[in-house]
């Protein structure tokens, strides 16, 4: 199965850890698993928590099986159109979904299995006062080096609190220069390319995105005045006040600002300055150690 996908139904009521890691046990080597939420979730802290324990823990149970390494890509797909949802399932080979939930999938032209499998109840925490499509317009900017499970969560956040406009900036080569193991890091275009299939995967057809390079701190947020929010992740919440700063002197209106949680150990946190993240730099760094091993062999 070179394309496999997990349907669950409501992941605020139910912990589909069981469902995923049989999954994960079935298509054990595969390069990449899509996981499409049919729920609509309505409300920025439960699709946060929701994205942040998903791709976390299929992180952590694909560590356990042989066959899987740090390349393989996780996409978690929400609040799709039917529409949507047919056209993906052209790229598709296989479903899989929870026995007890097998009416989520009716009317989707793709062969399927249904698994016998007991589903723990989750809780999550109360909402919050922000809501999907808040924002006209909505920036987030980031390097997007090896596009990682943090950048498509920063993304995904992005794209909810979006109503029309989504402003995303990326890290241009020149301020890359001095980044750790530069010698594999990925050129614009490849970083813009990642970005893109992401986003075309994911988004619906009410909003439009435009990709701008960042060659400052600010980018875009900088110059772009029509600008009504930002999403940072919790680690570069100095970045959202600097630029909010900057656009209060230059007579701009403050960006609302939503931080999502840094993804990985969950020890992170900014008095150990975020050790056990997930990185673009870890990335690159196994990376380079593959290719080394590569000419040897």
């Amino acid at each position: 199965m070179s394309n496999p996908v997990i349907f669950i139904d409501d992941p605020i009521a139910n912990d589909y850890s069981p469902l995923i890691e049989k999954v994960l046990s079935i298509v054990n080597g595969v390069d990449r698993l899509d996981i499409v939420i049919k729920t609509e979730i309505t409300n920025v802290t439960h699709l946060n928590e929701i994205l942040y324990y998903y791709y976390n823990r299929v992180r952590t149970l694909i560590d356990g099986l042989p066959l899987f390494d740090y390349t393989f890509s996780i996409n978690i797909i929400f609040n799709i159109s039917h529409a949507k949802l047919l056209k993906l399932s052209l790229k598709w080979n296989h479903a899989f979904i929870a026995k007890q939930e097998q009416a989520i999938f009716q009317n989707v032209p793709l062969a399927h299995t249904s698994l016998d499998i007991n589903l723990a109840n989750s809780t999550y925490p109360s909402k919050c006062n922000k809501i999907m499509k808040q924002f006209h317009t909505t920036a987030v900017g980031g390097t997007f080096d090896h596009l990682h499970d943090g950048h498509k969560i920063l993304l995904s956040m992005a794209y909810f609190l979006t109503s029309k406009r989504l402003i995303i900036g990326i890290t241009g080569s020149e301020l890359l220069k001095n980044k750790k193991f530069s010698d594999v890091l990925e050129p614009f275009n490849k970083r813009q390319n990642s970005v893109v299939q992401f986003l075309d995967l994911i988004m619906d057809e009410i909003v439009h995105y435009e990709i701008y390079q960042i060659n400052d701190i600010c980018g875009p947020t900088g110059y772009i005045e029509d600008i009504d929010g930002l999403v940072i992740s919790h680690e570069s919440s100095a970045g959202g006040e600097f630029v909010n700063k900057y656009r209060r002197e230059h007579g701009f209106k403050e960006l609302d600002l939503t931080a999502i949680k840094v993804i990985g150990d969950s020890e992170s946190n900014a008095e150990n300055k975020w050790k056990g993240k997930i990185s673009s730099t870890d990335i690159r760094e196994r990376e380079l150690e593959r290719r080394k091993q590569r000419n040897q062999s």
